[in-house]
């Protein structure tokens, strides 16, 4: 929804705000199960998912139609795939898709249509001498303040919601992962 200030903000559904689905995953790396209990829950108004369970599912690749017959939504306790969330979220009721090259303007826009919002962001490239230091993060966007070039997540990594993160920084972040973006329709 949008303000007259120009802020977007995710409206509530069913009376209560996305913080208050809001999951911390700990020390797992376990972001993207917490992500889809996080927005299944929020689609439905109640506690539908737990993520310890979601993680577990997701460590199994399921059977489905086409070529190739297995899908492969997670590497077992480590990373999760975007159509793998996706896949999670449609089998609970939550209409999703995940794309590549995803623009700014198209955050903004689906903030304004309130719909949900997982952008792929981090440094997966990154090294410490020898030694492979990458990673990345998916969590739900619930808004951006023009005022203060800032956008604001319910991130599972975060012992509490929302939390902000600069613009240019997140846009960096996201660039590198290639602007992924799971989303509801």
């Amino acid at each position: 929804m949008k303000l007259a200030d120009g802020t977007l903000t995710l409206a509530p559904r069913h009376a209560r705000e996305i913080a208050g689905y809001h999951l911390h995953q700990g020390r797992s790396n376990d972001c993207g199960p917490h992500v889809v209990a996080m927005a299944v829950n929020f689609w439905q108004g109640r506690a539908v998912l737990d993520a310890a369970e979601v993680a577990r599912a997701m460590n199994r690749p399921r059977l489905g139609v086409g070529f190739p017959p297995l899908v492969v939504r997670r590497i077992p306790a480590w990373a999760t795939f975007p159509w793998g969330i996706a896949d999670v979220l449609r089998a609970n009721g939550v209409p999703a898709r995940w794309r590549a090259r995803a623009s700014e303007d198209d955050l903004h826009r689906a903030l304004a249509e309130d719909r949900l919002l997982m952008p792929i962001y981090g440094e997966p490239l990154r090294w410490r001498g020898l030694r492979p230091t990458g990673w990345a993060h998916v969590a739900i966007l619930c808004g951006w303040e023009p005022a203060e070039e800032r956008y604001w997540f319910v991130d599972s990594s975060r012992a509490s919601a929302p939390t902000a993160r600069p613009r240019a920084e997140f846009l960096r972040l996201w660039g590198h992962m290639g602007r992924l973006l799971v989303e509801t329709r």
